[in-house]
C-alpha cells in the first residue's frame, strides 16, 4: 500500500516549543541536534513486547529549507498547485494561508495513512494545533484535526477549521476569518506561448551548448572559447537576447575554464530540460526515463549555430497535442515522484497498484520498466540500482519535470519553475 507523505506548514516558527511540547506530552524524545535547531525528534509509543514493536513517529526539521532563498519559490509552487483543485467555500481562504507559511516539518515515516485512526496521529494534530497550521499532503490540505480543508477531488469537511491568518502588509487586520477577501481573483497559471517556447529552447541550448565547452576545456582553452563566441554571435544573429536570465547571462560570458563548479553543474543539467522543450516542439525525440540525453545529438536537431534553422524554429514553431503534452506532464510528475519519495525512503514499494490510483489520480505504466512490481532503473528495480545511477536520475527528474511545468505555465521565468511531488 502506498502511503502520501505528510507535512506540517505554519506562520509560526518554534522548533523549540516544539521539542518541549512533544516532551510533556508525550514523553521521552530522541532529538538530533540541538534543541533550536534539531533535525529529526523521535517519539515510541507503547512499550516493545515479545512479539510486538513500539510504533515510531518522526519528525523531520530543517531551518535551511524555510529559511532559505528558495522557500518564496516553494510557497508560490504550493498555491499554484492547489490554485488547480477544484473551487470549494474555502478556497480563497486557503490560497491566503498558503502565503503566510513561513515554517514547515517534515514526516517521514512510511507508513502513516493520514486517513486512519492509528494513534500516532495524535503526535502530528497536537504538534499542528500548537504551530497554528495545517497539514499537507499531495491530495489535499488539512486541519489540526485532519479534517478537510481543500482537496483534489473537490471534497472538503463543513466542520474544518482555517489556522489563524497572521497580520500582513497586504492585510493588517487579519485574523482567523478571511471571509472578506473570498471574492479575490486569484491568477491562473499563463502558458508561454510557442514563440516563447521557441526562444526559451534556444536560449537553453546556448546555455547548456556553453557548459558542454567546460568538459574539453583542459586540453585546448583557446580553441574551446572560440566556440563560446560562436555561441554569443548565434544569440545576438537570432536575437534571443531578452531570453536568458542573469545566471544564464553569467554562464555565457565565462571564458572558458572558468567557470565555478556548481554553475557549470547547474548549466550541464538544463540539457535534459532543454530536451523536453525540444520534443515538446517536435524537434528531438526525448530519450527513456532513466537515459541521459546525448548533447551533441540534441544542438544538431535545435540547429546550434545555424542561425537560419534557429530562426525557423523561432517562426514556426510546431508545438505537440495538448494530449500529448498532459500525458508527458503526467509521466514526468509519477517519475519525480518516485525519485524524490525513494530518496526519503529508500526501500521498495508497489510502483504498479500506485499507477493505479495515485493522489493525483492514476498514470500509464507502460512508459516506464517496471521489475519486482517498482521502478525499475537500468536492468534493476530501483532498491536494488547503483545509488550513483538512482542520482542520475534523479536529476534528469528534476530537470525534465521543471521544464514541462514551465510549458504548463508554473512560472514566467524558467529557472523559478517549482516541482511539487
Amino acid at each position: 500500500m502506498a502511503f502520501e507523505p505528510i507535512n506540517i506548514f505554519s506562520h509560526k516558527i518554534d522548533p523549540a516549543g516544539v521539542i518541549k511540547l512533544l516532551q510533556k506530552e508525550f514523553g521521552e524524545v530522541k532529538v538530533t541536534g540541538p534543541v533550536d535547531d534539531w533535525s529529526e525528534a523521535e517519539i515510541r509509543l507503547g512499550k516493545k513486547g515479545f512479539f510486538s514493536r513500539p510504533k515510531v513517529f518522526t519528525f523531520g526539521h530543517n531551518s535551511e529549507y524555510y529559511d532559505g532563498e528558495g522557500w518564496p519559490r516553494q510557497v508560490l509552487g504550493m498555491q499554484n498547485y492547489f490554485a488547480n483543485f477544484p473551487d470549494s467555500p474555502n478556497k480563497m481562504s486557503c490560497l491566503q494561508l498558503i502565503r503566510s507559511f513561513r515554517f514547515s516539518l517534515a514526516v517521514p515515516v512510511h507508513d502513516l495513512d493520514i486517513n486512519s485512526q492509528d494513534e500516532r496521529l495524535e503526535i502530528l494534530y497536537a504538534v499542528c494545533k500548537y504551530l497554528d497550521g495545517a497539514i499537507f499532503t499531495p491530495t489535499s490540505l488539512r486541519d489540526s484535526r485532519g479534517r478537510i480543508l481543500l482537496s483534489a477531488d473537490g471534497h472538503y469537511d463543513s466542520a474544518a477549521i482555517l489556522p489563524t491568518l497572521p497580520p500582513t502588509e497586504d492585510h493588517p487586520d487579519a485574523v482567523d476569518d478571511a471571509s472578506e477577501d473570498d471574492d479575490e481573483e486569484y491568477e491562473e497559471p499563463v502558458r508561454p506561448t510557442p514563440e516563447r517556447i521557441a526562444a526559451r529552447t534556444l536560449a537553453l541550448t546556448a546555455v547548456a551548448a556553453r557548459a558542454t565547452l567546460e568538459l574539453d576545456s583542459m586540453e585546448s582553452k583557446d580553441d574551446m572559447d572560440i566556440h563560446r563566441k560562436r555561441i554569443l554571435e548565434w544569440i545576438e544573429e537570432l536575437g534571443i537576447g531578452s531570453e536568458l536570465e542573469p545566471q544564464e547571462w553569467k554562464v555565457l560570458q565565462r571564458v572558458v575554464g572558468s567557470l565555478e563548479q556548481q554553475d557549470f553543474i547547474n548549466a550541464m543539467w538544463r540539457v535534459e530540460g532543454l530536451a523536453v522543450l525540444a520534443w515538446a516542439l517536435q524537434l528531438y525525440p526525448i530519450p527513456e526515463y532513466d537515459e541521459l540525453v546525448n548533447p551533441p545529438e540534441l544542438y544538431s536537431a535545435i540547429g546550434l549555430f545555424d542561425a537560419d534553422a534557429g530562426r525557423r524554429v523561432l517562426s514556426e514553431p510546431s508545438l505537440r497535442s495538448e494530449l500529448e503534452l498532459e500525458a508527458m506532464a503526467e509521466h514526468l510528475l509519477a517519475l519525480h515522484w518516485r525519485m524524490r519519495d525513494f530518496s526519503i525512503r529508500p526501500q521498495k514499494m508497489d510502483f504498479v497498484s500506485f499507477s493505479k490510483k495515485c493522489w493525483f489520480g492514476s498514470f500509464d505504466l507502460s512508459k516506464f520498466r517496471v521489475i519486482n512490481g517498482d521502478l525499475a532503473i537500468g536492468k534493476v528495480a530501483i532498491s536494488k540500482a547503483d545509488p550513483d545511477d538512482v542520482s542520475r536520475v534523479s536529476s534528469l527528474a528534476m530537470e525534465r519535470h521543471l521544464a514541462i511545468n514551465w510549458l504548463f505555465g508554473h512560472s514566467t521565468i524558467y529557472s523559478q519553475t517549482d516541482t511539487p511531488t
